[in-house]
This record gives structure tokens, sequence and C-alpha cells, in this order.
């Protein structure tokens, strides 16, 4: 693992030695003093890049500049430096050395990684919860999707003290009393999740409410995802087991019930928020049938003060004094509010949110296409906010833009989202660019302002820039990527003309491209030069070939999921180039390509080590055996059918 020469030079200038400790202002190096040998001389850096949050160095800024070595450094500046990594960089990290592993047992990084058990049967003889069982990590996150339980298991009784988080998915076999006997064998949980479990509910009768187990103390969140089959009774139960409940989710649910059954839910989720509303501090309702009445008594719930609120609504609002106006007049300490799809969000109502959430960070109102820029301008008073998602509001156009986001400072705003919006044209890119220099986080999928100059925008002044969406963005070409043989240049002072290229995106993680079927090899080979992007979308890219792709494996050795379906260049040659140069390939989409053939499956099974998804479906030209070939494959968790 490689760090920059700023970074090496800050940890020296602040004094850390041998033992990890600065040393004072009288100690020299006995060695030094008796050779004679002068000290080297240290150039003053007076703008040098901090790696590192400052609170790290606060005690060390009079220390004197010594030289020392990685493994020595301060617990607390290592996991510094390695929350700059990604997960899989810090597992491949963590087999350095022991101080390194010791590391990775920082909470906030366990909780990173969830551990995703598919499809497997859970009994301590087979795998693979045969090795888990000795395995000497901790894991906080676990899920479970289709698993099968076979009797009692160990596994609970070993890792059950370290797990915050469980998820148990579509999984067909899990009963109330296997429910309990897990739960009880996890004192610390945090977090319960419970979805696709209809066939739970249905199995759970009847509900003895009289004897509540187990009683989840430290259990903060519940979420139901994707139920329809749950009472009352079931409802009640599992809140029952959580008293510190500050988060309640229920999202995705009630579509297939009848209204009575549904109004009594809806009724006893109000009386639930009503019981708990000291605590509670998160709901999530988002795409789950309830009507304007439901919101009405949301609002009529006195002294509750919440953080975080997602709601979508399908249903036909009243003009006047909606229930959702009274939500946002009574709750003024929302930081993070989630509307997508509120199909009845008026400009109004955007209105109070901008007069009443001065605390707003995060506003999402993806699919309001009731929105107008009369609701959009008023959203200049939120100067705090740090994300916005206004994509599909394609009635907003650039003036209500303007007027809502560039004509105000906006240095901590850092993910913006703009697909889907015809309404604006690439006269406000510029705009944009030069505002909210911080972004880390920009999606313009489908809109029409991004063109070959607008482009050229993101790359001159948007450095920070880790994830670009650019789907469907039909009129972006290689001129545009690359900065070569453009018509008008970025920049142009006299006779003096400036380009850029996609490769000044020094930190891209992330890259959408698919669509722009004007993309063709020469931005692979001239401009993907990418140390840490990881995901790449080039699907319908036609013009994109084999000499792209090899370039691209060769400069880009950090991706993991790659998409190439539908661009039928793509040959055998392509496929182990991918293969051999990309070590942590774990997705690859070779969808509808016609040219590969057998040699493309002998390159996936005789070179990948990290490969887990696999959709290789609409070849042709594969052999009928492609499956039962790349069974071969250790690491692949899904067998296309080819």
């Amino acid at each position: 693992m490689e760090m920059s020469i700023e970074s090496w030079f800050n940890l020296h200038y602040y004094g850390f030695g041998h033992d990890g400790e600065p040393l004072s202002d009288g100690e020299e190096d006995e060695e030094d003093i008796e050779s004679g040998t002068p000290e080297e001389p240290i150039d003053e850096i007076d703008d040098r890049e901090f790696p590192f949050h400052d609170d790290v160095f606060y005690i060390n800024l009079k220390g004197p500049r010594v030289r020392t070595g990685f493994d020595n450094l301060p617990m607390e500046i290592l996991i510094n430096i390695f929350r700059f990594l990604n997960a899989v960089d810090r597992d491949s990290a963590a087999l350095t050395c022991k101080r390194w592993f010791d590391a990775m047992g920082y909470r906030d990084f366990l909780d990173e990684v969830c551990f995703h058990f598919e499809e497997v049967t859970i009994c301590d003889a087979t795998p693979p919860i045969e090795l888990f069982l000795h395995s000497f990590r901790h894991f906080s996150n676990i899920k479970m999707t289709r698993v099968t339980f076979n009797g009692y298991c160990e596994f609970w009784d070993i890792f059950g003290d370290y797990i915050r988080e469980i998820t148990f998915s579509n999984c067909p076999n899990v009963t109330k009393s296997k429910l309990t006997m897990i739960l009880k064998r996890l004192p610390f949980l945090e977090c319960l999740v419970l979805e696709e479990c209809d066939e739970l509910f249905k199995s759970w009768t009847p509900v003895d409410k009289k004897r509540i187990e187990p009683n989840c103390k430290n259990l903060r969140k519940l979420a139901l995802r994707k139920n329809n089959a749950f009472t009352v009774d079931h409802l009640d139960y599992l809140i029952a087991m959580g008293p510190n409940l500050a988060s309640l989710e229920v999202s995705k649910c009630l579509k297939q019930i009848d209204a009575p059954t549904r109004v009594k839910i809806l009724t006893t989720i109000l009386a639930i928020m009503e019981r708990r509303k000291k605590k509670l501090k998160s709901v999530d309702f988002s795409y789950t049938m309830y009507d304007d009445l439901f919101l009405k008594q949301f609002a009529e719930i006195e002294d509750m003060s919440l953080s975080q609120i997602s709601l979508s609504f399908f249903e036909r609002a009243p003009i006047k004094d909606p229930g959702i106006i009274d939500i946002l007049r009574c709750q003024s300490n929302i930081v993070h509010l989630d509307l997508s799809s509120f199909l009845n969000l008026t400009d109004f109502a955007l209105i109070e949110i901008s007069n009443s959430l001065h605390l707003l960070k995060t506003l999402k109102l993806n699919g309001c296409w009731l929105l107008t820029d009369f609701g959009v301008e008023s959203i200049y008073k939120l100067d705090r906010l740090r994300v916005l998602d206004l994509s599909d509001c394609d009635k907003i156009s650039d003036r209500g833009f303007m007027k809502a986001i560039v004509d105000r400072k906006r240095d901590c705003m850092n993910q913006l989202f703009l697909s889907m919006l015809p309404g604006l044209t690439d006269g406000v890119i510029l705009k944009i660019c030069l505002t909210l220099l911080n972004l880390t986080v920009i999606d313009f999928c489908g809109s029409d302002c991004m063109n070959d100059t607008s482009v050229q925008f993101l790359f001159c002044y948007l450095k920070c820039l880790r994830i670009l969406r650019l789907n469907g963005c039909v009129k972006i070409s290689d001129a545009g990527l690359t900065g070569e043989n453009l018509a008008v240049a970025a920049i142009e002072m006299w006779d003096v003309q400036t380009t850029f290229s996609i490769s000044d995106l020094r930190s891209l993680q992330e890259l959408q491209l698919s669509g722009c079927f004007k993309v063709t090899d020469i931005t692979l080979m001239h401009s993907f030069r990418f140390r840490e992007l990881r995901e790449v979308n080039l699907a319908h890219c036609v013009q994109i070939s084999e000499p792209g792709i090899e370039a691209m494996s060769l400069n880009c050795p950090a991706l993991e999921q790659v998409d190439l379906s539908d661009c039928f260049h793509v040959n055998d040659r392509c496929v182990e180039s991918l293969s051999k140069n990309l070590l942590r390939l774990r997705l690859l989409k070779l969808v509808r390509l016609p040219l590969l053939t057998g040699a493309s499956v002998d390159s996936l099974v005789n070179n990948c080590r990290a490969l887990r998804y696999l959709h290789i479906r609409g070849c042709h030209k594969l052999p009928k055996d492609s499956a039962e070939r790349l069974k071969k494959i250790p690491t692949l968790r899904n067998i296309p059918k080819c």
C-alpha cells in the first residue's frame, strides 16, 4: 500500500518518534552528537495537505521533526489512515502485520462489513458455518437470504456477543421459536431487519403476548421490509421486544392486504409512535400504502421530535392543507428528509420545508413531478444542505435551480442528483461547478444538459469527484472525455486554449457511461488511468472493442465491477485481459455479446480468483456445458444460465 509524499512528510513533521510519541523539545539524538554529523535539512512547506483529521495532531504541533516507520504509528493515526480505504483495501492491509490487523478491529470498520449467507444451510457440520466456527475474527453485521436452519447451531453462542445487526431475508423455514432462540443469543443487538418474511408471520399464530421474549434492551432499530402477512399482534410483539427503540421502518409493506386490515395496522403504528414518542427519532414509511388521514394523525402526535423521516405517497391528497404540511410544521428538528415518489408533493409543501427545517442536511425529492421553479427557488434558505436529489422533477428549469443553489455559497454540499431533468441546459453546469466545488457525488443520468463542453467544466473544477454518473448522456463523445479535438475549448484566454480530461479526476471510484454510444476506444486508451476506480459501466457503448478494454484493464487495476453488456465488439481477448489484469474483479456483466466463445469461459475459470457474480446470458456461441465449467470458480455465488 502506497502513501503520498505529503502524507509521509506530515507524519514526520509533527514529531512521531520510533516509540510512537513525540520527543521533548530538549531531547537530541546521542549518536548524532557523538559523530558530529549535521542534521539533515528539511524544507519548509507552508501549503501542505492534511490526510488526517486535525484533532489527531493538536497535541504534537510543537514537536520536532523526526523520521519514523509507519508500523510504530499511534493507533489513532493508523485508524485515520485506514478511513481513506474501502473495506476490500483494509482487508488486504490487515494481512501486513499484527498492528494493522488490530486496527481492523475498530468498531466503524467492522460495521461496514456485512457477512452475507445466501442459500446455505445453517448447521455446525456443514460449510460455511463449519469454517466460521474456527475463525479468529468477530462479525457485527450478518445477513441471511434464503437460508435453511437445521437444528441447534453453536455459531450463535460463539459470535452472538459481537453481532450488532442481523437481517433475515426470505428465509422459508424460520419460525417464531427459531427467531427467539437466535435473538436470545444476541445480547447487544442494535438492529433487526425482517425482509420478505411472510412465511414467518403466517406460521406465527396465535401470538402470545403474555410473555414477551427475548427482551432486547439494546435494540435501537426495527425494520419490516416487503412484508404483507404480519398482523397487529405481530407488530405489537416485535415492538415490545425492544423497549428502547429509536428507529421504526415499515417500508414496501401492506400492498397485498385488504383495506380494513391495512387500516388496523396503520392505527397500531400511530399508537406505537404515540407510546414511544419520547425515544423515537427516525421513521421510514417509504413505499407503504397509507392515506392522507394517516399523515394528519401522524402530525397530531405531540412532543415527538424526529430527526429523520422517509415518506412516499401514492394516493390522492387534498389540494388545501394536506397532511404532509402539518408534519413539516411540527417536526422542525428534521435533519434527513426523504420524500422520494411523493407524487402529490406541491410547491407549497417545499416552501414549508425551506421555512421550517433549518437543520436540514439531506433532502430527497426524486420523482416529485408536481414541483416547479416556484417551489424549488425556496431551497436557497437551507444553508446546511449536503445532499440534494431533484431527479425526475421534469418541470424544473435553469431559473429555479439557479435561484435555489447557485446564488448562495454551498461549501458543505457534497452530493447532487439531477438525473432525467429535460428543463436544465448546459448553461447551468458551469455555475454548478463554480459554486459547488466540494461535490464528491454527481448524477446527470439522462439529462440533455450534458455535452462535451459541460463535462469539460466538471473535469476542470470538481477535482474531488468520487462518483460520476452519466448514463444515457448521448451527446458526450471522446472529445469531451479526453479534451482532444474539441470544437470549443473549455477555457480560452487570448490565443491560449485549455482543455481537460476525465483522467484529471484522480479520486474517481465509480463511473457510469451506459448508453454513451459515441464513446470509443480512444477514451479508454488515452484517458482511463484511475488508480482508485472500482466500478465502471460501459453497457451499450457499441464502439468499444479489444484495444480499449485491454488498456482499461491495465490502467485501472482496482476495478471490482465491470459492465460490458451489449458492447457487441467485445471478444474472447477482451475477457482474457479482464480476467488476467483485474485481480479484484468481483462482478462482471457480459450480456448479449455475440463474439464470446468457450475460450472466454476458460479464461474466467483459469484466472478469476475473486469473482462472485457473473452475468453472461445471451451469448449464443458459448458451449452448452459453460454453466458446468463455470462452477469451477470457487468464489462464484451465482451460476449463470448461459
